[in-house]
């Protein structure tokens, strides 16, 4: 289950298409204090919009919520998508570079932990390590 120790400092909703992961990036550029893992924060954050638009099977005019809380010691980032799909987020062992699968690998290499659940939709969350 995704941690709630945080206040937000993050909650935007952005329309499930391809401008999504730039959006998400972007609202993390201006965030005071993440400079030790801006870096990590947009590529995950971009990663995990991307799989969101790639995959849920969302209509460009659903929407695609993206939120970060800052901890004391990490930086929780998690994006929740209508979940029209019935396909959970899967991490593959050898994921065919053709097709993608390497979203989900590069995430689990930057963050310190992450997870899925399945609230109304898809809510994928990475917590990074500050």
């Amino acid at each position: 289950m995704m941690p709630k120790d945080a206040p937000g400092i993050v909650c935007l909703a952005v329309r499930c298409d391809q401008s999504a992961p730039l959006i998400a990036r972007a609202a993390l550029d201006d965030i005071p204090g993440l400079e030790s893992v801006r870096h990590d924060a947009r590529l995950v954050t971009s990663e995990l919009v991307s799989n969101a638009v790639l995959h849920s099977e969302c209509a460009p005019d659903d929407l695609i919520e993206v939120r970060a809380r800052r901890g004391r010691d990490h930086l929780l980032i998690s994006v929740h998508d209508p979940g029209e799909s019935d396909q959970a987020p899967e991490l593959k062992l050898k994921p065919d570079r053709a097709e993608g699968g390497l979203g989900l690998q590069i995430m689990q290499q930057m963050a310190r932990r992450w997870g899925a659940e399945c609230p109304d939709g898809h809510r994928v969350w990475a917590e990074l390590a500050m």
